[in-house]
């Protein structure tokens, strides 16, 4: 649980459908890397003296988990999205030397871009353009991995009150942001040479 940091890039052709339509937003912001549950097979592991009893007791559940999987089909192949989970904001902090602002357009890799919709409970998503994709892939890609992490300093990120906090604590952190952050790099390029735009959020 709490709170990761999520990228998924889109087609320049769904930017104005994203800024317009919510339903088609809240589609992308919940993406999933399978399709929901499927509680009636699940069920078919208990005794039938069991299974059909939760059956009638969790019929609307299993009504809604099918109409789910066939109004949003199939799910987005995974490489569409990245989830840094709890590294956005120390990757964030690296890139920018800021908490929450910086210099663009490293800001913009993962906190940037306009804020569009409702609050998803630790803010709305934020659209990245395509044009500044490509700037935040120009500026990564001239920045390695072993750049980014001299300026690794895990007592600043706990001072900073750096999510999740525990850098000093945790020696792991280190490798976890390296790793993430080439993944992170490695998304923006491909997003870059696609000509795509990039959609952020927390959840």
């Amino acid at each position: 649980m709490g709170m990761n940091g999520k990228l998924r890039r889109i087609a320049p052709q769904d930017v104005l459908r994203f800024r317009e339509d919510e339903q088609f937003r809240n589609s992308l912001t919940m993406a999933r890397f399978g399709p929901a549950p499927d509680l009636a097979s699940g069920l078919a592991i208990l005794p039938w003296y069991v299974r059909w009893p939760m059956r009638f007791l969790l019929r609307k559940q299993i009504r809604a988990l099918a109409q789910t999987n066939a109004t949003q089909g199939a799910a987005p192949p995974k490489h569409d999205i990245l989830d840094l989970h709890k590294s956005w904001h120390g990757l964030h902090f690296l890139l920018t030397q800021s908490s929450w602002e910086g210099p663009e357009p490293y800001r913009s890799a993962i906190l940037g871009g306009e804020e569009i919709g409702d609050d998803l409970g630790y803010g709305p998503p934020r659209l990245v353009l395509p044009e500044t994709v490509e700037e935040v892939a120009h500026a990564l890609s001239a920045l390695s991995a072993a750049q980014l992490m001299a300026r690794f300093d895990p007592a600043a990120m706990d001072r900073e009150e750096i999510y999740p906090g525990g850098f000093e604590e945790d020696s792991s952190w280190k490798r976890d942001l390296r790793r993430d952050y080439e993944r992170l790099r490695d998304f923006y390029a491909e997003t870059a040479a696609q000509g795509s735009a990039v959609v952020s959020w927390i959840d």
